[in-house]
């Protein structure tokens, strides 16, 4: 006999804070089905679009997911940043784009409550995006350009730092060596240069002095924390410190910006967004939200994101999409 599923979970295997999802819904008694994108081909899944159902088989398991459905957890990315490698044999490549379609065939089931929605998701992981709604609910932004003309910033004085950034995460392989893209200070003379016209970029006024800001908000919960190295404030991108000098002291946020936050995940269509702020000059700034981004290392005893997260998924709502 199939079991009924309450909360649908499409994730990865390595996603260690989803873990803590799961372990607090089976704490719950919630019934939930957990789909790794990487394990999928070890299961029988048949979808059928019109009823919708899904049927799930594993082991002599049998899980089904129709209109009851409550709720999804979407811990997957909707752009595919994994730019083709021609040393990829057929077997993958097919893999890789009829899995991921399948997974987003999941929004079939739309009477149930997405966090996030993969469609709101996509809107909100493009950059400009982010930072004209930011702009709308009230937050500071940091003068920014996206362009390929490295005579657009002629009126730059020589020696005049920016921050510089990919326009969308950088993630890109040269052999075996996979790249990411890190935020890099630079002087303006290094970035308007003839080579810029290959490939825009983002450039932003820089926030030397500061001190970086990592909130997370789940539906009206919101948890503030201090991004410090060995204590002191980061110069420059933050995720370039050794882990092991990173420490995350709790921030109280003004009430005002507690008000942005929560304002621009709900405009974004969200109902979790893990967003980057930056405190300079007594000014908070908003650099960037993630739909989908990492917070497992900042769970702590007196903070319940994972039980807040659960508590969301047992909610059902219809979805707006």
């Amino acid at each position: 006999m199939a079991e009924a599923v309450d909360v649908l979970i499409l994730s990865s295997d390595l996603d260690f804070a989803t873990d803590r999802v799961c372990r607090e819904l089976g704490r719950r008694g919630s019934s939930f089905l957990r789909l790794n994108r990487e394990s999928l081909p070890a299961l029988s899944l048949t979808l059928d679009p019109v009823a919708p159902t899904l049927r799930c088989n594993f082991e002599g398991r049998n899980w089904i997911v129709d209109n009851s459905l409550q709720s999804v957890w979407w811990r997957v990315g909707t752009f595919d940043r994994d730019i083709s490698d021609r040393t990829l044999d057929l077997q993958t490549q097919l893999q890789r784009s009829q899995w991921s379609a399948f997974l987003r065939s999941m929004m079939v089931f739309a009477g149930a409550k997405w966090i996030n929605h993969p469609a709101a998701t996509y809107e909100a992981e493009t950059k400009a995006v982010q930072l004209s709604v930011a702009r709308e609910v009230g937050f500071d932004i940091p003068q920014t350009a996206m362009s390929n003309d490295p005579v657009a910033f002629i009126d730059f004085k020589p020696g005049t730092r920016v921050a510089f950034k990919s326009i969308d995460t950088l993630l890109l392989r040269e052999g075996d060596t996979q790249l990411f893209g890190y935020t890099t200070l630079l002087e303006i003379e290094h970035v308007a240069v003839h080579d810029l016209r290959l490939s825009p970029a983002t450039i932003q006024a820089p926030l030397e002095t500061k001190l970086d800001l990592r909130v997370t908000v789940v539906g009206d919960a919101i948890w503030c924390a201090e991004v410090r190295g060995r204590g002191e404030q980061i110069e420059g991108d933050w995720r370039l410190t050794p882990k092991d000098e990173l420490t995350y002291p709790e921030h109280v946020l003004p009430p005002g910006i507690e008000r942005r936050c929560r304002a621009l995940v709900a405009r974004l269509g969200l109902v979790f967004g893990a967003i980057d702020l930056a405190l300079a000059n007594g000014r908070y700034w908003f650099i960037e939200i993630n739909p989908t981004g990492e917070w497992g290392w900042l769970e702590r005893p007196e903070w319940s994101i994972a039980a807040t997260i659960a508590g969301e998924l047992e909610c059902r709502s219809i979805s707006s999409h």
